[in-house]
């Protein structure tokens, strides 16, 4: 670690993916789509694979992020939700917190790096997180 990484912003150095791994197997069901949505997020993603479907937080969680999720090949947002069901903003920024709290809470669980084209994604495979952000976002009907 250099003396000035933490004035610029340390990048994220992780592992690499084993690409033998189920989360590899699992990216690659949706790598067409993280390619896409790596092209226009142009931001950092982390993507949490599950057993059918993915989540993606995009920016900086815990601090300032999004959340896009796979689910039946659909890809879902906060902007999705919000015009599918009628959500309100005060609504979105519930769901956008107890987003930050499922994050901040499986904060420990080991992270790894995947090459995906040109970006290097950050991945989480850890199924506790996987199901506690089905949690929240099956609690909002998608």
């Amino acid at each position: 670690m250099g003396l000035f990484d933490g004035l610029r912003g340390k990048k994220d150095d992780y592992p690499a993916l084993d690409p033998s791994s189920l989360a590899a197997a699992r990216l690659a069901k949706h790598a067409e789509r993280l390619e896409d949505l790596a092209k226009r997020a142009n931001d950092r993603l982390e993507a949490v694979p599950a057993d059918d479907g993915l989540f993606v937080y995009i920016g900086k969680p815990p601090k300032q992020f999004g959340v896009v999720w796979y689910e039946n090949g659909e890809e879902h947002s906060f902007m999705s939700v919000m015009k599918d069901r009628g959500l309100t903003n005060e609504q979105i920024q519930d769901l956008s917190d107890e987003l930050r709290e499922v994050y901040t809470t499986h904060q420990e669980e080991p992270r790894y790096s995947f090459l995906l084209g040109e970006q290097k994604l950050v991945v989480t495979p850890a199924p506790p997180l996987a199901e506690d952000l089905r949690k929240v976002i099956s609690a909002i009907g998608t």
